[in-house]
């Protein structure tokens, strides 16, 4: 499952420890998984830097083809999402939209699509099921119209 995302157009330790931020926020994850950026060790190290929190240990898993020969495709699956829906709009045309958009993918992602390699919907793989029915969309809207009662 996607727990956290950042959409930034500057590749820094500043940004990359706000994505860090993102993907802790929620939980204390055992590993976060980046790609090769020069950027993420920095902040990990600022972030992290007795590589514990409140007694967790987490791990840094750096997917770099080069070095370690594993492509990182779950993550990239999404990544090609992003690029394809931002080309059929043409480019974005205001930044305010991007975090919207990669939003939406991440719900589907998470809680829609069946992953093509898990063969089962990542929520479901971590354990979280949900009686979302055959329209898993209107499933997760009545779910959370339910959570607000």
């Amino acid at each position: 499952m996607i727990t956290g995302t950042h959409y930034s157009l500057a590749g820094n330790p500043q940004e990359a420890m706000k994505f860090l931020n993102k993907a802790i926020s929620k939980g204390k994850p055992k590993f976060i998984q980046t790609d090769a950026g020069v950027f993420y060790p920095k902040a990990f190290k600022k972030m992290f830097y007795s590589n514990k929190i409140k007694g967790l240990t987490i791990e840094h898993k750096i997917q770099n083809y080069q070095r370690t020969h594993i492509h990182n495709y779950r993550i990239e699956t999404v990544f090609m999402k992003i690029k394809d829906r931002v080309d059929d709009f043409r480019g974005l045309k205001a930044l305010w939209s991007a975090p919207i958009i990669m939003t939406a993918l991440v719900i589907q992602h998470n809680f829609i699509e069946a992953h093509t390699t898990l063969e089962e919907v990542p929520c479901n793989h971590a354990g979280q099921e949900l009686e979302l029915g055959d329209n898993r969309w209107l499933g997760l809207i009545k779910l959370s119209a339910l959570a607000q009662i």
